[in-house]
């Protein structure tokens, strides 16, 4: 036999028998994971086939939906195994309801329909034994019609389990919906209540504040009159002092402006006397450039001069060396004569 998937998108991974054995599971995801694999035995049944040995380790959750794995074949009755089973009867549509039915009332309740400590206790289990009721009578009809022990009472298709589901789901959503929003009502009036309560309170403590407020403002107001009345005698006060300080000072003043003038006046005899001297000043600027010039050229007369002289003085200076030579010849020759003459007369 083939594996079946349900195209339907789930966030588990692993077999039924391994969520299981995490925790319980909630109503609506019991009902999505039974919906599933009703449909995956839907898909057999209507090929004309039966699962057989259907249990919660042969349900692979996968990332598209639920996958049926291949049975396996086994001669010992499981928890799940039809009482017609255990009776020598072969396998059918209806037995892989029955397990079925024993798998919803595990995933609702968290517990198996039926259990023994052997094969024996667990056979007399499946034959005669009736599982508590969920509590919900809605999912207590439809395992009941699931688990009937005579397969002819016993729900004969899936496409009725399969219906009966999507009531159940339709309902217990509208349930759930109706639970939010008496939920939502009775917090949105809790919510109310406190916001009145803090409302009320908010109220009163702006009425006190409010008071509390006039109140000092009464005071402000009173100390500001007060204030008020002082800075305007002290304004008045000021105004005859500055009317008596003027009068006094008028006459000052006037002879301020006197003086001011007068000195207006040396100032501008001043300025004259400042302009006629840089007058001068510039006539005597203008001299001592021409003093200067003429200066400069005396200089360089003299230095033209002083060259002169100085080479005069050089050709002097040689005609002496020549008359000091001529001279010094002239006296040898002298002294040459006389002493010729001395050796003549000698003789």
């Amino acid at each position: 036999m083939t594996a079946t998937v349900l195209e339907t998108e789930t966030h588990e991974s692993g077999t039924l028998s391994q969520r299981l054995a995490q925790g319980p599971i909630s109503f609506p995801e019991a009902l999505r994971y039974a919906t599933m694999l009703a449909e995956a035995l839907r898909q057999i049944h209507d090929t004309g086939r039966t699962y057989g040995a259907l249990q919660p380790s042969g349900i692979i959750f996968t990332g598209s939906g639920l996958e049926l794995a291949k049975p396996g074949e086994t001669s010992s009755a499981t928890p799940y195994t039809a009482p017609e089973i255990l009776q020598g009867r072969a396998a059918d549509q209806r037995s892989d309801i029955f397990a079925f039915g024993a798998i919803v009332y595990e995933m609702v309740t968290g517990r198996r329909a039926f259990a023994g400590d052997n094969a024996d206790a667990l056979a007399v289990s499946l034959t005669i034994s009736v599982p508590p009721l969920t509590g919900k009578p809605a999912v207590d009809h439809l395992i009941g019609n699931c688990l009937a022990k005579d397969p002819a009472v016993r729900c004969p298709r899936m496409q009725k389990v399969i219906l009966e589901l999507k009531l159940l789901t339709f309902g217990t959503t509208r349930a759930e919906g109706a639970t939010r929003q008496q939920v939502a009502n009775a917090a949105l009036r809790a919510e109310t209540q406190q916001l009145e309560v803090r409302m009320g309170a908010a109220v009163e403590a702006h009425e006190k504040a409010l008071e509390d407020i006039q109140h000092a403002t009464s005071s402000a107001l009173e100390g500001l009159r007060q204030q008020v009345g002082a800075l305007q005698a002290e304004l008045a006060a000021a105004l005859e002092r500055s009317a008596r300080a003027e009068q006094e000072h008028g006459a000052r003043y006037q002879a301020l402006l006197a003086q001011v003038a007068k000195m207006d006046g040396n100032v501008q005899k001043m300025d004259q006397r400042i302009a006629s001297g840089e007058n001068k000043v510039e006539v005597l600027n203008q001299g001592l450039n021409v003093l200067q010039e003429y200066e400069g050229t005396r200089m360089h007369e003299f230095e033209q001069a002083l060259r002169s002289q100085s080479a005069e003085i050089a050709l002097i200076s040689a005609s002496q060396v020549q008359t000091d030579d001529l001279v010094e010849g002239v006296v040898a020759a002298m002294e040459l004569l006389q002493s010729s003459v001395f050796d003549y007369t000698d003789k």
